[in-house]
């Protein structure tokens, strides 16, 4: 085996939230539970390419699932990489909601080593730790810092700046990315899913559960207001879209307290 070294890696740690319980109900629920998380793990490694990648995938690229978690790095010198890991990741997070499972996960940077045996060191640690101390909430989180690891360009339809000043993939504000969702009545389609999880969720009695969801509802009720402005409403009645405007003009914020 040749001499192993660190490598500069973008690393992203993706945890599947509730995998006890949704195991469990496999146990309890039998055939049906065991299909959908079936389904569901196998789109995972369908949109990640875990068994078939994407022709645009970088060379560098390197892919780790086990259990409830997942791993993707690649070097940073694949700026175009991290574009369409950012896509990806988003698209898993809604993708997964057909199946009611929510996701967090940390992006971080720097010395690691990852192969198809190993995978070690300390970019993997912080991004463990911001995805298991920081990003609370069903997110994907990344630091500011990481604009000066790795040339950050065009990914602003993507992302959102949180309160705590870290951010995150925004799969609230996001009807116009086209690659995710080919017509208007799939964004909104979403929305509803979104909102049936949201009040579904809030009517657990546990404080650590209902801050997730409070926090979904914040971001659900900041995307409705944003739209459901007269100069919003103005701009999709002119560009005729029709199911968007119905959608916002009639849809209210999301009202509940513990």
């Amino acid at each position: 085996m040749s001499e192993l070294k660190y490598e500069n890696r973008i690393v992203a740690f993706i945890d599947i939230l509730g995998f006890a319980e949704t195991i469990n109900k496999t146990d309890k629920d039998g055939n049906e539970q065991i299909s959908i998380l079936s389904k569901a793990f196998l789109r995972i490694r369908e949109l990640l390419g875990i068994d078939e990648p994407d022709e645009d995938v970088a060379p560098t690229r390197e892919i780790t699932q086990f259990s409830d978690s997942i791993v993707v790095s690649f070097a940073v010198n694949e700026d175009k990489e991290f574009k369409f890991l950012l896509e990806e990741l988003l698209h898993l997070q809604i993708e997964l909601l057909k199946y009611d499972i929510l996701i967090r996960g940390g992006i971080y940077y720097g010395s690691l080593v990852h192969n198809d045996k190993l995978l070690f060191g300390p970019a993997l640690v912080k991004a463990y730790r911001l995805e298991n101390e920081a990003a609370n909430s069903p997110r994907i989180i990344l630091p500011k810092s990481i604009n000066e690891f790795v040339a950050v360009k065009n990914i602003e339809k993507l992302i959102a700046n949180d309160e705590d000043d870290f951010f995150y993939l925004d799969y609230f504000d996001c009807w116009n990315l086209e690659l995710i969702f080919p017509s208007d009545a799939a964004y909104v389609e979403h929305m509803m899913r979104l909102k049936t999880k949201i009040s579904k969720g809030l009517k657990t009695q546990k404080p650590g559960i209902y801050s997730k969801y409070g926090w979904m509802k914040s971001k659900w009720n900041k995307t409705i207001k944003k739209y459901k402005t007269a100069k919003e409403l103005k701009k999709m009645k002119q560009n005729e879209a029709t199911e968007l405007y119905e959608f916002f003009v009639n849809e209210k914020p999301i009202v509940t307290s513990m």
